[in-house]
């Protein structure tokens, strides 16, 4: 005997199929998303250890020191110095008529008057 396929119950099993597809390429893609998120935050991380506190020309690690009461991060090899933002504002707070202090407190252009 010839068995006949009724052509409805084709479709239906075909769109099954699809909609399967469907839901496992969203489920597939979406844990390749996380997949590979958690591999740029690992590889952000780990950048972060070999770069944090760190001279950006030889790459050695940074000293702490105090000089006059600021604390500074100072290259070992003599590159620079590094402040916190926090110790920057105490600086022209001591010395408002020093260069830093015009530096960062500058004066405020007066408006032009018309």
């Amino acid at each position: 005997m010839n068995e006949e396929r009724d052509p409805f119950a084709e479709k239906l099993h075909q769109k099954e199929r699809a909609e399967e597809d469907i839901f496992f390429a969203r489920r597939d893609r979406a844990l390749l998303e996380e997949l590979r998120h958690a591999r740029e935050e690992e590889r952000r991380a780990r950048l972060r250890g070999l770069t944090h506190m760190r001279c950006p020309d030889c790459a050695s690690p940074l000293e702490r020191a105090i000089r006059h009461g600021i604390t500074v991060s100072e290259c070992p090899a003599g590159h620079g110095m590094w402040i916190a933002d926090s110790d920057m504002r105490a600086i022209p707070d001591r010395s408002r008529h020093a260069w830093i202090g015009r530096y960062i407190y500058r004066p405020r252009p007066e408006s032009l008057v018309g």
